[in-house]
C-alpha cells in the first residue's frame, strides 16, 4: 500500500450557509491526486524492474532475457497495483 492511499478525504470549507455540498466536488482534488500517484507508481515499478533486469543482463550475460523479464514483471505488478487501487477507490 502506498502512503498516499491512506489520506483522509478532503472537504472544502462551507462558505455559503444554505448550499449543499456536492460529493463529487469534494472528492475531485484528492481523486485526481490519487490517480496521478497510481500512474507514477506504475512507472516506478516498470522503470525499477526494467533497470534491475538490465543490470542482471549486464552482470550475468542474459541478453535479452533480463530486460524483457524485468519489463514484463514491472508491467504486471504495476497493472495489478493499479487495478487493486482503482477497485478500492471505486473507479
Amino acid at each position: 500500500m502506498c502512503p498516499w492511499s491512506v489520506l483522509p478525504p478532503m472537504s472544502p470549507p462551507n462558505s455559503e450557509p444554505g448550499r449543499e455540498n456536492n460529493r463529487a466536488d469534494e472528492k475531485m482534488p484528492l481523486g485526481w491526486a490519487r490517480m496521478y500517484v497510481m500512474v507514477l507508481e506504475f512507472l516506478a515499478y516498470l522503470g525499477g524492474l526494467g533497470y534491475l533486469g538490465w543490470w542482471l543482463e549486464q552482470r550475468y550475460g542474459w541478453q535479452p532475457w533480463g530486460l524483457l523479464v524485468g519489463l514484463l514483471l514491472g508491467t504486471a505488478l504495476g497493472l495489478y497495483r493499479m487495478i487493486r487501487e482503482s477497485k478500492r477507490l471505486g473507479l
